[in-house]
């Protein structure tokens, strides 16, 4: 199946897509800390229980590219037409990813702006949440993207 072109202009402030899911294991947090962030509570379940936490936790890094992973699953019959990423914003860690948890990625298109300078184009910022099994977000981020704006309409 051919993707259809997802332009700036197909996006409607305040609307929501269900992104992908990710299952969070023991073997997976381990692998990820031990190359990049080989904290205790990371890579060691013994030291975990007994650490703050009370149980082996995701790395921040981990978690980012579990919301990296789902938040463009919404994108199965839609091809967006971004030009480019401008950044993350508001990028916040708000409760620990455990083994066992099963996380989800929801994005709301919070901001659709049409460039004042090249009409052609325009900012979308897509503010995504992770959240686990119980409904509880553990996870924010705002993401700006450059985006083509449909032809038909930038021309008219």
């Amino acid at each position: 199946m051919e993707k259809r072109p997802f332009y700036l202009d197909d996006h409607v402030v305040g609307d929501s897509v269900q992104c992908g899911s990710y299952d969070v294991t023991a073997d997976g947090i381990i692998e990820f800390a031990s190359k990049w962030d080989p904290q205790p509570w990371h890579v060691d379940e013994e030291q975990a229980k007994a650490s703050f936490f009370g149980g082996l936790t995701a790395c921040s890094a981990h978690i980012f590219s579990i919301y990296s992973i789902t938040s463009p699953q919404w994108q199965n019959d839609a091809m967006p037409q971004a030009i480019a990423s401008l950044g993350f914003d508001e990028l916040r860690m708000l409760k620990p990813e455990y083994a066992g948890d099963r996380l989800r990625c929801v994005t709301y298109f919070d901001t659709v702006r049409v460039s004042s300078t090249k009409p052609d184009r325009g900012i979308v910022i897509y503010a995504s949440e992770l959240i686990n099994q119980d409904d509880e977000v553990v996870f924010s981020a705002k993401c700006s993207t450059l985006m083509a704006r449909d032809p038909h309409v930038s021309d008219g």
